[in-house]
């Protein structure tokens, strides 16, 4: 349980977990506080996406690209908080390996300017909970407070930084 008594549902791990590991059901998942629990808002895979090519140039910024408009659309256009993962693949360069096909999983905390201050504190209260359900070392954390900062190519950035040569 977070500090503000706000728990992670059971369904949170069992279903992350069918993005993270094996075939990959999913290639994303929103996750909102209801009452006093994280519970699933959404589960989407990839034949959802309705997106087919290769998964590592432009069919991940297209998939990118759905994740961004349904946030957006949960969200009312930004006034309204909400978590969210997403299996993002990228290529990078890398010393003695040449270019590499990656996968890694962003955890966004999205806490928008326009959502109500109270809602903001218990979105930023009960992150660590999420976060520690899911495994801190499986995923690489990011805050959004604006729609600017859901920009495919910066976090296409930060991850080639993170995890190529640069």
């Amino acid at each position: 349980m977070s500090t503000s008594g706000v728990s992670v549902h059971p369904d949170v791990p069992a279903t992350f977990q069918k993005l993270s590991e094996g075939k990959k059901e999913f290639r994303y998942i929103l996750f909102k506080i209801q009452e006093k629990d994280i519970v699933v808002e959404a589960a989407v895979t990839q034949e959802e996406l309705g997106i087919s090519g290769d998964e590592y140039e432009e069919s991940s910024k297209s998939a990118f690209e759905k994740f961004v408009q349904d946030i957006k659309a949960r969200t009312d256009n930004l006034t309204d908080c909400l978590y969210a993962v997403f299996d993002f693949k990228f290529t990078c360069s890398r010393v003695g390996a040449g270019t590499s096909k990656m996968d890694k999983i962003i955890f966004l905390q999205i806490c928008p300017d326009g959502a109500s201050i109270k809602k903001k504190m218990v979105y930023a209260s009960s992150a660590s909970a999420i976060k520690a359900t899911l495994g801190t070392g499986r995923i690489m954390p990011f805050q959004v407070s604006d729609e600017s900062e859901l920009s495919h190519r910066e976090f296409l950035n930060q991850l080639g930084a993170k995890y190529g040569d640069n």
